[in-house]
């Protein structure tokens, strides 16, 4: 038996999906994917918000590093990162640490493909 809610004029209402965080919002894929790296820093939902920036230059640079788009690759992506650059400087943030390594070396990357048009062109 299913159970329909409907409204005083007793037509069907149709409920949005809901993220589990916050109430009143969609579901879509990136928000799913940024609140699985979050959990990967032990974020709380409500410091997702704030740290959305440096969770998507991450995300950014974990798609550079796999072709799975996937939150598992990605995390996997980002955790050997995490084992590359080694331990963050006392006092900071491991987000902020592998956010400001990923910030670069996607610039980096831009700057490269930039170079490689204007040789191309010769």
């Amino acid at each position: 038996m299913d159970i329909k809610i409907v409204n005083d004029q007793g037509i069907e209402e149709v409920e949005e999906p809901k993220v589990a965080g916050e109430p009143g919002e969609t579901t879509n894929f990136s928000d799913v994917l940024i609140m699985s790296v979050g959990q990967l820093f032990d974020l709380k939902p409500s410091e997702m918000g704030a740290m959305k920036d440096k969770i998507q230059i991450l995300i950014d640079y974990a798609k550079t590093q796999t072709d799975n788009d996937s939150p598992e690759s990605i995390k996997w992506a980002i955790r050997s990162l995490q084992g590359k650059v080694g331990t963050p400087p006392l006092g900071e943030k491991w987000i902020n640490y592998l956010s400001k390594y990923a910030y670069l070396k996607l610039e980096g990357l831009k700057l490269k493909e930039e170079t490689e048009q204007f040789e191309r062109n010769v």
